[in-house]
């Protein structure tokens, strides 16, 4: 007579594996994000730099990809150290998550603390696990969980900011333009009248 309860090491095994995934998920979105940020200088300059941190966001290791998202949230002033170009017009573009210190800081330690577990996972946690205990693989599966549930909090977080990010339309930025556009017409006719 079978039993129809999955046995505890496949359990645990089925646990790591998600865990995993769900990490490449996090690392995913987290490269993404690393994308983001503040810049300065004329569109084609801005543009460049876009390029560069796409191509550099790439290459980001789980721990650099968290580093590179609590930078960019803690919206670090541009040092703006160049001539403005007389030709072209000079932009300076800046993002910052906008919410309080002790929610940034609490996502910090989240993000660190998951690099931590996905690093001691990854790299060797698991060579003396006793795979053939029940009561181990069933506390693996637990402490699992728990992480995942971690996992899911802090993508959740970053994922909210792409997918509103994602959302503008050009159309949207077009209409900002012009009303941008208008309201500077207003002000250099209202110069020119005094």
């Amino acid at each position: 007579m079978s039993s129809n309860l999955p046995n505890p090491r496949d359990a645990a095994l089925k646990a790591v594996g998600r865990t995993v995934v769900n990490f490449q998920r996090l690392e995913h979105n987290l490269k993404l994000a690393a994308r983001l940020g503040s810049s300065h200088g004329t569109l084609p300059k801005i543009q460049r730099d876009l390029e560069k941190r796409i191509e550099r966001a790439a290459l980001l290791t789980l721990g650099q990809a968290i580093h590179a998202w609590l930078s960019i949230g803690q919206g670090e002033p541009l040092e703006t150290s160049h001539t403005p170009d007389l030709f072209d017009a000079t932009m300076q573009v800046t993002f910052s998550w906008g919410s309080d210190a002790e929610s940034q800081n609490a996502h910090g330690v989240a993000l660190k603390s998951l690099l931590e577990t996905r690093n001691n996972l990854i790299h060797g946690g698991l060579v003396q696990f006793q795979w053939d205990s029940p009561a181990e693989c069933e506390r693996l599966v637990r402490h699992l969980d728990d992480v995942n549930d971690s996992i899911a909090t802090q993508l959740e977080f970053v994922t909210s900011i792409l997918r509103a990010l994602g959302s503008i339309r050009p159309e949207d930025l077009e209409a900002a333009h012009q009303e941008f556009e208008a309201q500077l017409n207003l002000k250099v006719q209202g110069a020119g009248d005094a």
